[in-house]
């Protein structure tokens, strides 16, 4: 019985692992919401990280790389997120710190402008250029971008336009 269920965790865990990549902590999570004994959670949770196919800190890393290229997300909105997928808050911390202040803010710039093309807010009257600027710091904060990110992508749009 119990070489059964160690197969039947190693399924499940190598089937989940094959939608996309996963924490130890989300693992561990799927394996107990199948009901399996912690002994066997364990067992299967140790071969596949000798494996190489649990590993937190290249997981950690290859999600900010994804988020932060294709999502256009901020480091508060990736180290949410992280932190929901069971990373531990130093590596979190040590992880977006690699994240350099101008590429943070140059990926800012890049969200608020593909949100609102700089040509739009040209064309705004005063009123509707302040609100249009609101909801596009509002959008940008909802990413994860730090308020002083924000400020400084706005008073560059403005800049830019005035």
């Amino acid at each position: 019985m119990h070489r059964k269920d160690y197969e039947a965790a190693r399924e499940v865990a190598f089937r989940y692992l094959g939608y996309s990549a996963r924490s130890v902590v989300e693992m561990r999570r799927r394996l107990e919401r199948s009901d399996f004994p912690e002994d066997i959670i364990a067992r299967v949770l140790e071969e596949i990280a000798a494996l190489g196919y649990l590993n937190d800190q290249e997981f950690t890393e290859r999600w900010i790389e994804d988020r932060a290229d294709r999502k256009g997300y901020g480091r508060t909105r990736l180290a949410a997120e992280l932190s929901r997928k069971g990373i531990d808050r130093e590596q979190i911390q040590e992880a977006v710190s690699s994240i350099s202040e101008e590429a943070e803010f140059e990926r800012a710039l890049l969200a608020a402008e593909r949100k609102q093309p700089a040509e739009r807010l040209a064309a705004l009257d005063c009123t509707a250029r302040q609100e249009a600027e609101r909801r596009l710091g509002a959008f940008l904060q909802r990413r994860g971008f730090s308020y002083e990110i924000v400020r400084q992508v706005l008073r560059r749009r403005l800049e830019n336009i005035g």
